[in-house]
């Protein structure tokens, strides 16, 4: 599996900045639309905040070519598993019907393979 992760190195950086993108884009968006009421809405977005903060952290380390601090990486890798594994609750909950469920099912995969990549490369 590190062979994998390593040989593909440039790979999963390009996919972190993408994923800070995401993230930033997707907060940004629910911010616009209206004050965020629920307290739950308030924790995620937070949780997303910090994330894409600690994933944009990593990729300016890893373009730095900087050793990354462990706390960093598996806060990151563990963020990454989280969403992941959040889009396939989205999928089992039947939120995603017709040709989205292949995206999704891609998306999922993607997420958790960068997260594990976190706590297998160091």
């Amino acid at each position: 599996m590190r062979t994998f992760y390593t040989s593909s190195h440039w790979f999963w950086v390009i996919s972190r900045i993408l994923f800070v993108l995401m993230f930033g884009i997707s907060i940004a968006q629910i911010m616009g639309e209206e004050p965020l009421r629920g307290g739950e809405e308030v924790f995620v977005n937070g949780v997303c905040v910090v994330g894409a903060l600690v994933l944009a952290v990593l990729v300016i380390i890893e373009l730095a070519r900087g050793a990354k601090p462990a706390w960093l990486r598996i806060a990151g890798g563990t963020f990454l598993v989280f969403c992941g594994l959040g889009l396939l609750v989205v999928l089992a909950m039947g939120m995603v019907s017709g040709g989205l469920v292949l995206l999704l099912l891609l998306f999922i995969a993607w997420f958790l393979l960068a997260g594990i990549r976190d706590f297998v490369v160091h």
